[in-house]
């Protein structure tokens, strides 16, 4: 209804959200830097929290989509896990074994990876 009445390429209302739109306020530039430095300087983890609807998402799917191939990223989007259950969704974003519930074994398989070891 609304692309044809107003002449949009592109559905302007979706349910999740789309880098292609981002718009970096003073605030989402400020964060945007702060992942980006960590992404370039390889220095492991960076999280980004804030309120719901702040843009949070949008940001970091647009850091994701412009990330050099060869950097690995684990995109976590559920705050609501068990130390264990972090783990295993960690490793699987890798590609890592995550079937154990063996804390032990998911941060050696997670180590190895980090440091680059095989």
């Amino acid at each position: 209804m609304y692309e044809r009445f107003y002449g949009f390429a592109d559905r302007p209302f979706r349910l999740t959200p789309d880098p292609a739109y981002l718009f970096l306020s003073d605030k989402h530039r400020e964060a945007y830097a702060h992942l980006d430095y960590a992404l370039e300087d390889g220095s492991g983890f960076a999280v980004i929290t804030g309120a719901i609807g702040t843009g949070k998402t949008t940001l970091v799917r647009s850091l994701i989509a412009r990330a050099d191939p060869e950097v690995a990223v684990a995109y976590i989007f559920n705050p609501v896990l068990t130390v264990t259950e972090l783990l295993q969704t960690v490793n699987c974003e890798f590609g890592l074994p995550s079937r154990t519930r063996n804390k032990k074994e998911l941060t050696e398989s997670l180590n190895v990876f980090l440091s680059g070891h095989k």
